[in-house]
C-alpha cells in the first residue's frame, strides 16, 4: 500500500470521529437486540445450536433497518455502518445458513441503496467479513458459553479484525478502485473495528452471562425435582415423567408399570435406630433400585427408573412392562429378598414392605395416578396389591364417598331411610329403624358396607354417628309433630358407646332439641367387639335412666350375645335375617323360641328383622314373639313417606300392609 494512502487514513481518522455518536447509538441497538434476542429464547446455547437460520434472518433484518435509518443521516462520501459486525455474527453464530442468510440480506440492501457502484467490491468484502465467522463457527458452537475464557474471547476479536482488513488489502492488490478510496474505506474499517472490537467482547460476555444463568436455574429445578436424602427424583420429577409419558399417543408410547414400595413400619425403625439409620436405609434401597432387578425376573427391556414418591415410600418405573407381567413374575419377592439381604442381620427390626402395583398411563393425568396409589396405600393393609382398572376406579369412588361423608359431617345430616318397625297383632307402625341410603353424583345407590369402610379407612366412626345421631333427632320431631308415638331407632358402634363423654353428650342433645329420651332407640351393632368396661355399663344406665331405649341388633348371631344380655340394661333384642330365614326348619324355630325366652327372662322385648313372608309372621306369633319389620311390610322409605305409611296403619290397623 503506498505511503500516500496512508496520509490519507491519517486525515480520514479525524473525519470518521465525528461520526462517532451515530456509530455508537447503531452500536447500543444491536446489544438491544441481541438482549431481546435472549430474553425471548432463554437458553442462549440451544438458540446457536438449533436456530441458525433465525439468527441469520434477525441479525439480516435488524442490518437492514439500521441500513435503511443510518443512510438517512450519514450523507458524507462514505458510510459507517455495522454490516460488518452483523456479517461476522451471523457466520460466527449462525454458520452457514445464518451467514449466508444474513449475508444476502445485508447485500441486497447495499445495493437498493448505493446501486451498482462498486456492489462486486463490497460483495466481495461482505463475503470475507462473514466466512471469517463461518471458519470459526464449528470451534464456537463446541464450546460451552458458560465456561467462556478470555483466551477463547481473544481468538474471536483476533479473527474479527484480521476479516476487516485482509479484505481490504486485497481489494488494493487487485487495484480495482482508486487507492485514495482504498484508504478512505481502509480507514473507514479500521476505525469502526477498533469501535465494534469491545462491542464484539461485550456480546460474548452477554452470552456467557446469559448461559451461567441458566445453568443456575437448571441446577435450582434440578433440585427441586431431588430428594435431598436418597438423591432420587422426587415425586414432582416422577409427575413430571407420567405427564410426559401420557403426553405421547397411546399407539407408540407402550406399557409401562409403575411398582411403589411403601415401609409401613418407618416410625417404628426411627424410634428404635434413630434418623440417621433410617436415612441409610432409604439411601441403600435407592442404590438397589437404580442396579435395577435381574433380568430373568421380569421382562422389561430398559432398567427400572428409580423415583422418591414420599418420605415413606420409593417408586421404579419399568418400561415396556405390563402389570400382567409383573403379576405372573417373581419380581416383587426378589425385591423383597434383595432390600432384606442388604440389611445386617442382628436380630433387630426390619423394615416391613407393602407393593402397590399400576399401569402407569392407566389415569387421565398424572395427579390422578398418583392419587389413586395414595389412596390404594392407606386403603389397603395388604402386603401386595395389584392396582387393575377396577380397583383404580374403586380408589377413586372411595374417595368420592369420602368427601361425601366430609359434607355430612360438617352439615350434622346423613341421608336415612327409615324401615317401619310393625306389630303383629294390630298390623300398625311403631317405630321405624334408620339405615343408610346413600347416592352418588349419578344417582346410583352406594352399598351401605361400602360407606362403612371407607368410614372406618379415614377414622370417621364416631364424627358419622353423630352426624346420623342429630339426623334422627330432627326427624323425631318431625315424627312427633306428625302425631306419631312411635320411637325411631339409629345404629351406633361400640366404640361410640365406649366414649367417656358419649351418654352426656347425647342426653344434652336431647335436652336442647326437646326431644323425650323414649322417643329414641339406640341400636348396638359390632356387639362382639364391646368392651367389658365400667364406662360403657356407666353410659348405659344414664341412658336408660333418661329414657332411651337401647336394642341389641343381630341377637343370636354371636357367641356372646346372651352373656351381654345378661351383662348390660337393653330393653330389646332383634333377631337376625339368617334366623328369620330358616324358620321353616324346626331346629331354628327351636333356637327363635330360647332366644325369645331369654330376652323375656331380662325383661327384654323381641323384634324380627328380614321377615318376607306370611308363613314366617305366622310361626313369629306361634312363638310369641310380637314385633317385626322387613320387606314383607316396608322397605326402607323416606321420612315423609314413613309418617304417611304409619298414619295410614293407624286408620286402619286391621289391613294387611300394602307390600
Amino acid at each position: 500500500m503506498h505511503i500516500a494512502m496512508w496520509e490519507l487514513m491519517s486525515l480520514d481518522f479525524a473525519i470518521n470521529a465525528s461520526l462517532l455518536p451515530i456509530v455508537l447509538l447503531q452500536y447500543v441497538a444491536l446489544l438491544g437486540i441481541f438482549s431481546t434476542l435472549l430474553m425471548l429464547h432463554q437458553n442462549a446455547q440451544r438458540l446457536i445450536k438449533s436456530q441458525k437460520l433465525l439468527l441469520g434472518l434477525i441479525l439480516g433484518i435488524s442490518n437492514v433497518a439500521l441500513l435503511t435509518l443510518s443512510s438517512q443521516f450519514m450523507q458524507g462520501p462514505v458510510k459507517i455502518f455495522l454490516s460488518s459486525d452483523m456479517l461476522f455474527l451471523a457466520g460466527l453464530l449462525g454458520g452457514w445458513w445464518g451467514g449466508i442468510t444474513c449475508l444476502t440480506l445485508v447485500a441486497l440492501t447495499r445495493y437498493y441503496i448505493a446501486g451498482p457502484l462498486q456492489f462486486e467490491e463490497a460483495l466481495f468484502n461482505f463475503t470475507l467479513i462473514t466466512l471469517g465467522g463461518m471458519l470459526l463457527h464449528r470451534w464456537f458452537e463446541s464450546r460451552a458459553l458458560s465456561s467462556l475464557s478470555l483466551k477463547d474471547v481473544t481468538l474471536v476479536v483476533l479473527v474479527r479484525f484480521v476479516s476487516a482488513i485482509v479484505p481490504m488489502q486485497l481489494i488494493d492488490w487487485l487495484g480495482t478502485i482508486d487507492s485514495a478510496i482504498n484508504a478512505q474505506l481502509l480507514s473507514l474499517r479500521l476505525h469502526s473495528t477498533l469501535l465494534s472490537l469491545p462491542l464484539i467482547v461485550l456480546i460474548l460476555f452477554m452470552l456467557r452471562r446469559e448461559a451461567r444463568y441458566q445453568q443456575a436455574q437448571q441446577r435450582l429445578l434440578q433440585q427441586a425435582l431431588t430428594d435431598p436424602t436418597t438423591q432420587l427424583p422426587n415425586r414432582r420429577a416422577l409427575r413430571q415423567y407420567l405427564d410426559q409419558l401420557l403426553a405421547q399417543p397411546a399407539k407408540t408410547r407402550g406399557l409401562h408399570t409403575l411398582v411403589v414400595i411403601k415401609i409401613c413400619n418407618l416410625k417404628d425403625l426411627v424410634a428404635i435406630h434413630g434418623h440417621d439409620w433410617t436415612d441409610q436405609l432409604l439411601i441403600s434401597f435407592a442404590q438397589e433400585f437404580k442396579s435395577g432387578p435381574p433380568s430373568h425376573v421380569v421382562q422389561a427391556k430398559a432398567a427400572p427408573t428409580p423415583f422418591m414418591f414420599s418420605d415413606l415410600s420409593l417408586a421404579l418405573i419399568l418400561q415396556n412392562c405390563s402389570i400382567q407381567q409383573v403379576e405372573r413374575s417373581t419380581l416383587l419377592a426378589t425385591l423383597q429378598m434383595t432390600l432384606q439381604s442388604s440389611l445386617s442381620n442382628d436380630g433387630s427390626l426390619s423394615p416391613k414392605l407393602q407393593f402397590c402395583v399400576i399401569d402407569a398411563c392407566a389415569g387421565e393425568n398424572a395427579n390422578s395416578t398418583l392419587r389413586n396409589i395414595s389412596l390404594a396405600l392407606q386403603d389397603s393393609r395388604q402386603p401386595v396389591r395389584y392396582l387393575h382398572q377396577s380397583l383404580l376406579e374403586q380408589a377413586q369412588n372411595n374417595e368420592r364417598i369420602r368427601q361425601q361423608l366430609l359434607e355430612w359431617v360438617a352439615s350434622n345430616t346423613a341421608p336415612l331411610y327409615y324401615q317401619p318397625k310393625f306389630c303383629l297383632n294390630r298390623q300398625t307402625v311403631i317405630g321405624a329403624e334408620a339405615l343408610l341410603r346413600a347416592k352418588d353424583n349419578d344417582g346410583a345407590t352406594i352399598s351401605p358396607l361400602r360407606v362403612l369402610e371407607v368410614v372406618r379407612c379415614h377414622d370417621l366412626l364416631n364424627a358419622f354417628e353423630w352426624a346420623t345421631i342429630e339426623t334422627v333427632i330432627r326427624d323425631a320431631r318431625h315424627y312427633i309433630d306428625a302425631g306419631l308415638s312411635g320411637p325411631l331407632a339409629v345404629n351406633i358402634s361400640a366404640s361410640t358407646l365406649s366414649d367417656a363423654n358419649f351418654a352426656v353428650q347425647l342426653i344434652q342433645r336431647l335436652k336442647d332439641s326437646g326431644l323425650p329420651g323414649h322417643h329414641l332407640i339406640l341400636e348396638l351393632t359390632e356387639y362382639t367387639l364391646l368392651p367389658d368396661s365400667r364406662q360403657v355399663a356407666h353410659n348405659m344406665l344414664l341412658l336408660k335412666d333418661h329414657g332411651v331405649t337401647l336394642s341389641l341388633d343381630d341377637f343370636g348371631t354371636g357367641y356372646s350375645a346372651l352373656s351381654i344380655l345378661a351383662k348390660y340394661p337393653f330393653s330389646e333384642v332383634k333377631l337376625d335375617h339368617s334366623m328369620i330365614s330358616l324358620l321353616h326348619y324346626e331346629r331354628m324355630r327351636t333356637a327363635v323360641s330360647i332366644a325369645q325366652e331369654s330376652a323375656r327372662l331380662y325383661q327384654a322385648t323381641v323384634t324380627a328383622e328380614g321377615v318376607e313372608t306370611q308363613e314366617q309372621i305366622d310361626i313369629l306369633k306361634t312363638i310369641g314373639i310380637a314385633c317385626a319389620q322387613g320387606y314383607f311390610f316396608s322397605p326402607a322409605v323416606p321420612l315423609a313417606q314413613l309418617i304417611a305409611l304409619a298414619l295410614a296403619s293407624e286408620r286402619s290397623p286391621n289391613d294387611t300392609p300394602d307390600h
